[in-house]
């Protein structure tokens, strides 16, 4: 792997809303057609219980039970288990811009990590061929190591498995509380807002001989 003149050496990626399409618009779909407040499936995504199923502590069929009995109880609307769990694999569509940035970086000697808050369920699916795994230099799952964004712990983790200075790796998430956890972790964070942003920034960095 070549070195790099700049300040930056490695580009690392959060996986859901940032290799792929927005992981929530399907539950945001299926709370509409069930007149739920907009929100009501993305919340429980976001909330503890979701939590336990990225650090490996709960199944995802333990979890979609949880946040079908929650909306029953709650607000008193019947959720169809099997369509919700459609819904979340909807947001498993990688975006092919993305997967094109990571071959280009790759290629020019760069080196490129994932770290994602996941359910281990999701392993099988990006481990599949969907995304290009072999050019990946470091990858870290908190359901494979037990614990999840923001902690810095993760963080150090990613460091570790890279083998990069912090301040020497840029990171994208979309997920602002993320970033601020990379920042706070010395790692150069920014917001993931869409494909064409994320590889102008690499190449603001010296990383990319030009854009395509």
């Amino acid at each position: 792997m070549a070195q790099r003149n700049g300040p930056i050496e490695g580009v690392v990626f959060d996986m859901g809303g940032v290799l792929t399409v927005d992981p929530f618009q399907g539950c945001l779909d299926y709370a509409g057609e069930l007149n739920l407040p907009a929100g009501t499936f993305v919340d429980q995504l976001r909330g503890p219980e979701f939590a336990k199923v990225e650090t490996g502590e709960l199944s995802m069929r333990e979890y979609l039970k949880f946040a079908c009995r929650d909306v029953e109880t709650r607000l008193g609307v019947a959720v169809d288990i099997r369509r919700l769990a459609d819904c979340l694999a909807a947001g498993q569509r990688v975006r092919p811009e993305m997967v094109a940035l990571i071959g280009d970086l790759a290629s020019d000697g760069v080196k490129v990590g994932v770290l994602t808050n996941n359910a281990k369920e999701a392993r099988s699916w990006w481990s599949s061929g969907v995304l290009p795994i072999k050019s990946f230099a470091a990858v870290v799952d908190s359901s494979e190591v037990g614990v999840r964004k923001p902690n810095p712990a993760i963080f150090s983790l990613l460091v570790e498995r890279i083998a990069c200075q912090p301040a020497r790796l840029l990171y994208f998430d979309d997920v602002q509380e993320n970033v601020d956890g990379a920042a706070i972790c010395g790692l150069t964070a920014r917001l993931f807002t869409q494909p064409d942003a994320c590889r102008e920034e690499c190449v603001r960095h010296g990383l990319l001989r030009r854009v395509p």
